[in-house]
């Protein structure tokens, strides 16, 4: 009996603990989507500053796309090639929104 209830315990903590993060990335999400309209230089910061906990649960390969996505925007703002911005900026959303998608606690990501 004691084992299932340290067990239980552990369960709980486990499942606590991934709502806690789900919610977390979401809201990083959220203000990431909310900031791309914004000044490129505060959205870097933003990016920056959240990126550790970020990278704590998500697939590096969708942080490189977003890291190369929001470097190709400052790029092509600062040449004014707006057509190419438009394009970085799509990329970047779609690794965002994949991010908050694949966190998300839904019964389709437990299995």
């Amino acid at each position: 009996m004691k084992n299932f209830v340290i067990a239980l315990i552990l369960l709980i903590l486990i499942i606590a603990f991934t709502i806690v993060n789900s919610v977390i990335i979401t809201n990083i999400a959220d203000k990431l989507i909310q900031m791309v309209n914004g000044d490129i230089n505060q959205l870097e910061d933003y990016w920056q500053e959240k990126y550790y906990y970020i990278s704590i649960s998500t697939h590096s390969a969708v942080l490189e796309e977003a890291d190369i996505a929001i470097s190709d925007m400052r790029a092509y703002l600062e040449t004014e090639s707006y057509e190419d911005y438009n394009a970085a900026k799509k990329r970047f959303l779609n690794a965002v929104d994949e991010i908050k998608t694949g966190e998300m606690a839904v019964l389709y990501n437990i299995f």
